[in-house]
């Protein structure tokens, strides 16, 4: 029997060895390729200059995500085969732990005083003690043995699931690449032209921004809530598309949520947005056509990362007001052929807000 349990013991170990082994080279196959395009994209990234260099770095995302999320399902794949086999031996170790539990119950009244007593002679005496010592040694090599499987199978499931949350998020990552590239060639109609147009709208934009940093007109103080400016539509038609407000948060000039400042409300839309205590700039009904990050137009901003760095707005009030205490400033830059008007706050300790396209 002993020879038995060993023989399938060793056979489960040489399978669950060989699967392993498998596994973990087509792991680290995956692994190669995902390094090796990694460093392709790298090298894309300079190329998003142009439309067709921006569609080879998101096909370059896209099959990159696609092959992380196959090196996903087959350590998934790994992971369900060493769960079933652990089952299986958990299952073994548990009959034969029962067993040994039933077994030591019933020698329980069993102790060495009482071997003593019973044995006929000394010899018999010690094999009985011997058996006896034998016997607690099996049962704790046998309960260690249960609590090792025991403790593996509950790391390989707990690994399934990390595993499977890393699917889901993953298969979302690609699925939002595909949309951005869809979204890509057809906010440009697939145009050279049309991409460079909107590249060069973006670009002016952030000029004028500076340039108003380092040569605006000091207005003075303003408390919150004290009206600045209109919105307006200002920077049409080579920085601007409609009449709107283009609010902005600088912390020490670095482009910073400026959802995180303003107190929430939800927008005509129902969009919920706002997680901080300032009130917005503009009153009324506000829409909220483009957020701050990643959006459906924000490929064009490549000096921010892709990311749209403010909030642009609409409302059936005009009135713009101060979101907090500062110094206002005022400049009007030109942004291509059209003249941008830019208000700003400085609110100290390196905290500034934008409000462009004003009147």
């Amino acid at each position: 029997m002993k020879k038995f349990l060993l023989l399938t013991f060793s056979l489960i170990l040489v399978f669950f060895y060989t699967f392993t082994s498998v596994s973990s080279d087509t792991l680290d196959d995956k692994q190669k390729q995902i390094d090796e395009l990694e460093a392709k994209i790298d090298q894309l990234k300079s190329q998003a200059q142009t439309l067709s260099g921006q569609i080879a770095y998101y096909d370059g995302q896209i099959e990159l995500n696609t092959l992380k999320i196959s090196q996903t399902q087959t350590l998934i794949s790994s992971i369900t085969s060493k769960i079933a086999l652990l089952e299986r031996q958990l299952q073994k170790k548990s009959v034969i732990l029962e067993r040994q539990i039933v077994k030591s119950y019933k020698q329980g009244a069993i102790n060495p005083l009482s071997i003593f007593l019973s044995s006929t002679d000394f010899g018999e005496l010690l094999s009985r003690l011997k058996y006896t010592q034998i016997a607690q040694a099996q049962n704790r090599r046998i309960i260690h043995d249960t609590q090792y499987v025991q403790s593996n199978y509950d790391q390989q499931k707990t690994l399934i699931e990390e595993s499977r949350k890393k699917l889901q998020i993953q298969q979302a990552s690609l699925a939002d690449l595909r949309d951005e590239k869809d979204n890509l060639l057809k906010q440009t109609k697939n145009d050279e032209a049309t991409y460079q147009h909107q590249l060069e709208q973006a670009r002016l934009e952030l000029a004028a921004i500076q340039t108003a940093l380092a040569t605006a007109n000091k207005e003075g103080p303003v408390k919150k809530g004290d009206p600045i400016a209109l919105v307006g539509n200002s920077g049409y038609p080579s920085c601007s598309t409609g009449k709107h407000l283009h609010f902005e948060v600088r912390q020490n000039d670095t482009w910073t949520n400026a959802e995180s400042y303003l107190r929430n409300i939800t927008d005509k839309w129902g969009l919920s947005i706002g997680s901080g205590s300032w009130d917005w700039p503009i009153g009324g009904e506000i829409q909220i056509t483009q957020r701050y990050g990643k959006t459906p137009y924000s490929y064009r901003y490549l000096y921010s990362g892709g990311i749209h760095t403010g909030i642009d707005m609409v409302s059936d009030n005009d009135v713009i007001r101060a979101s907090a205490d500062g110094t206002l400033y005022s400049s009007v830059q030109k942004c291509g052929s059209s003249d941008l008007k830019i208000k700003f706050i400085d609110h100290g300790s390196g905290l500034k807000t934008f409000y462009l396209h004003v009147q």
